[in-house]
């Protein structure tokens, strides 16, 4: 079947015609909502720098007299909550809770039941970024939903409201949205667990199963002590790097090593022998910070290790002992006898330290 030669130029011109509307229509509709961001955008950043030097007057005034905070016009609510909630983290104090009066005198924290429900994931996770800036204890409950919330910034700001309350009755839940994730990303979550402070530590010797039946918080124990440098938790790590799982014994070793604890040399120094080498690793680093000139040995021996990552650590445990590493690095790079991965190391770890000026 043959159409007509002028019927089908007609389709051609109107099919054309139509296509071109729509890609124009949509060129249009695009310019336009990127003009109305970038004039959002443009009176956000007006906001908040007139709104910055007016907080400056209001808190820091020279006169010892608290300036009055201008009036917010109620369209600029939503984004005056942004403002003081971004600001108040760096604030402490006195500061910190006249921004919090600022905040309240709003009225908008009525609302934040509603908006942690709210279909709007931006909303939820603003609601709870205000709870946990401003301290608002008595809405934590209504936040402990959100640690199973599908959206993960919404959950990881859930967590912090709940930590920052530094209430070990929400301890559990946020450990258990912890143990939830992926272990890659549990040392970026530590920072999370922070917030709820040292007596977390106690908290958490408590309350854990034996590390033979739930291994992985104890896992999360070792490095929150390390990353607090919380001495009162060495004898619990003392006891965790008995234990057969190798994922504790590293973690607990890399506090050890945090610690810095000489005492604990005898404890340590054997493990520089264990058959896993992550152990081996671990033990090498510790060997550095805590062994002294008595850790030569141990860890001139690890350089020679088959794995690299021991080899690395034994070689920059040496470089930590100070001038009896050193020595001890200068001679096997010159030894023509020694292991030659020994040799290699000595020779990459002595041209880093001088390289930084580290003798």
């Amino acid at each position: 079947m043959h159409l007509p030669s002028d019927l089908v130029f007609r389709v051609l011109i109107w099919g054309t015609v139509i296509l071109a509307s729509l890609v124009t229509g949509l060129v249009i509709t695009g310019a336009v909502i990127q003009f109305q961001r970038d004039r959002q955008n443009r009176r956000r950043i007006t906001l908040f720098q007139a709104w910055e030097r007016d907080l400056t007057d209001h808190l820091f005034s020279a006169s010892g007299t608290a300036t009055p905070f201008p009036e917010i016009a109620k369209r600029d609510r939503p984004v005056f909550q942004k403002f003081l909630a971004r600001y108040h983290s760096t604030l402490a104090g006195q500061e910190a809770e006249a921004l919090k009066s600022l905040y309240l005198q709003l009225g908008v924290h009525d609302s934040l039941p509603a908006r942690l429900q709210h279909r709007l994931a931006m909303v939820r996770a603003q609601a709870a970024q205000e709870i946990g800036a401003f301290r608002l204890t008595e809405y934590l409950e209504k936040v402990v939903p959100l640690l199973t919330d599908p959206i993960p910034y919404v959950t990881h700001l859930a967590a912090q409201a709940l930590t920052r309350s530094g209430d070990l009755r929400y301890a559990q839940p946020v450990l258990d949205w912890v143990l939830r994730e992926e272990r890659y990303q549990r040392d970026r979550l530590l920072r999370v667990l922070e917030g709820f402070g040292p007596e977390f530590l106690p908290w958490l010797e408590e309350h854990l199963d034996p590390p033979e039946v739930a291994p992985e918080p104890w896992i999360l124990f070792a490095l929150l002590a390390g990353s607090h440098r919380h001495r009162p938790s060495e004898p619990r790590l003392l006891k965790l790097i008995g234990t057969p799982q190798v994922d504790i014994q590293a973690s607990a070793l890399k506090a050890l090593a945090a610690l810095a604890d000489p005492l604990t040399y005898p404890k340590v120094e054997p493990l520089a022998r264990h058959e896993a080498w992550p152990i081996r690793a671990q033990a090498a680093k510790a060997l550095g910070l805590i062994g002294g000139p008595d850790a030569v040995p141990s860890l001139m021996e690890l350089t020679c290790d088959p794995v690299y990552e021991v080899r690395r650590n034994a070689a920059q445990g040496l470089a930590d002992l100070g001038h009896a590493g050193t020595s001890a690095l200068t001679w096997l790079a010159e030894d023509p006898t020694a292991d030659r991965f020994a040799r290699d190391i000595a020779r990459e770890r002595l041209e880093w330290t001088d390289e930084r000026g580290h003798q």
